[in-house]
């Protein structure tokens, strides 16, 4: 719980870095403040300072300062000996506000619910978050016998799945530029990203979503297609997921792909989905 409530906090799509320059609007301050929230998103136990400096790139003085300070508003906890922190309750204040505000993750529930069942597979819904897609609900097949690993707060490399192809062939033209510059800037294999993105896009073009062979994880297939929610608010895809020698290749086009689409078009025809 405590990694999903960190990730939804992430709700800054920029680097602390990029706002400094040139902007008079950008409060370095609080974005540093956030940055060491982030960091808990990935960590399964609590973290000292130096570790959190080591993790942000910031220098430990300033790391003790924002830990001190987030420590005393009640966004940290830290443990007996006062030497390492963990997230603390007015962490999950933010994620109530989150959920109370964007309705349209209750909206889909039933649906992919229904499609999870159907296909025997993971379904998830997930949210544009920097150079990643967060997943905000994830769902399994009702009696579905293999389980992976991943839960609500998950973040999917945008260069490195489906769901992110499927979210970055969502933006409009200008945006998508700008998240494959971070993307390079942050080490990502430029050839590969654009000959990854321009097949999933002419699929999405095609059949409305596209198809990942072990593009995240080698014994891991996935099928993920763009959703919009009425209003525009968020880049959200869906991701459709399982065991490679379940999901086939053979079986995500002619089946779970399908199957995916007939889903999204119940709710768009309900006008749950734009």
């Amino acid at each position: 719980m405590a990694q999903a409530m960190a990730a939804r906090i992430g709700a800054i799509n920029q680097d602390p870095a990029e706002g400094e320059d040139g902007d008079r609007q950008f409060v370095t301050a609080l974005a540093r403040g956030l940055q060491v929230l982030r960091v808990f998103g990935d960590a399964a136990e609590m973290l000292g300072n130096r570790e959190i400096a080591a993790r942000t790139g910031l220098p430990k003085p300033t790391v003790s300062r924002l830990t001190h300070t987030l420590l005393s508003l009640g966004y940290l906890v830290h443990d007996p000996e006062g030497e390492r922190y963990g997230l603390g309750p007015a962490v999950l204040a933010l994620s109530a506000a989150f959920l109370r505000q964007n309705s349209f993750p209750q909206m889909v529930r039933p649906f992919l619910q229904d499609l999870a069942t159907a296909v025997q597979a993971h379904v998830a819904l997930g949210l544009l978050d920097g150079l990643s897609s967060v997943y905000v609900q994830l769902w399994r097949g009702q009696g579905q016998r293999i389980v992976l690993s991943s839960e609500v707060g998950y973040r999917l490399p945008l260069a490195r799945s489906a769901m992110g192809m499927a979210t970055l062939a969502s933006l409009d033209e200008a945006e998508r530029a700008a998240l494959v510059t971070r993307l390079r800037r942050d080490g990502t294999d430029a050839a590969r990203l654009d000959q990854t993105y321009d097949r999933c896009a002419g699929e999405i073009a095609r059949h409305g979503f596209c198809v990942g062979i072990g593009i995240w994880h080698q014994d891991i297939n996935a099928v993920a297609a763009p959703i919009h929610a009425p209003g525009g608010r968020g880049q959200f895809a869906v991701n459709v997921s399982g065991p490679a020698f379940l999901l086939t290749e053979e079986v995500l086009r002619r089946d779970t792909g399908p199957k995916l689409m007939e889903t999204i078009e119940r709710m768009r025809a309900l006008g749950i989905v734009d």
